[in-house]
């Protein structure tokens, strides 16, 4: 039964990652109705929010309390190094790949990872693929608007 377990497991898997991006819908509350759930298409979204050439990153709000905040990102080479004072942050990636800088470690990071950051951890994205990498991220508590902090690279 445990063999059968993970070949069942192994065959979601491989069905998730085979699944179209543009199926992927975001389900969440409706920002201007009280109580109530909307959807949007996250390919739509992307559709309707490109990555201006020129332009490095880009975060679209998708859903905003006190408690938290929900970020569809898109980063075009990669991210300042910085760390969060307010929040912690979890990081999914839909699409992309790439390298997570977390503190001096460097993590080798693919379509579908999740990556938890603590607050006050410093790190950044690196994009190694030819578009612009895609990740919803949730932030926890929503952050301040003194949240993210620069952090200058030291050389030893």
């Amino acid at each position: 039964m445990k063999n059968m377990t993970g070949i069942i497991f192994a065959t979601l898997m491989s069905a998730v990652s085979l699944y179209p991006a543009g199926a992927a819908e975001w389900i969440g509350p409706d920002e201007k109705v009280p109580g109530k759930y909307s959807t949007m298409n996250l390919e739509k979204l992307l559709d309707e929010n490109k990555l201006p050439v020129g332009e490095n990153i880009k975060a679209v709000t998708l859903s905003r309390s006190n408690l938290s905040s929900h970020l569809l990102v898109q980063v075009r080479e990669r991210e300042p190094l910085h760390l969060h004072a307010d929040s912690d942050i979890t990081v999914f990636l839909l699409r992309g790949e790439g390298d997570i800088r977390l503190g001096k470690h460097s993590i080798a990071v693919k379509t579908g990872d999740v990556m938890h950051i603590p607050r006050g951890a410093v790190h950044a994205y690196i994009n190694r693929g030819a578009e612009p990498a895609v990740a919803f991220v949730v932030y926890s508590p929503a952050p301040g608007p003194r949240d993210r902090v620069l952090v200058e690279e030291k050389n030893n």
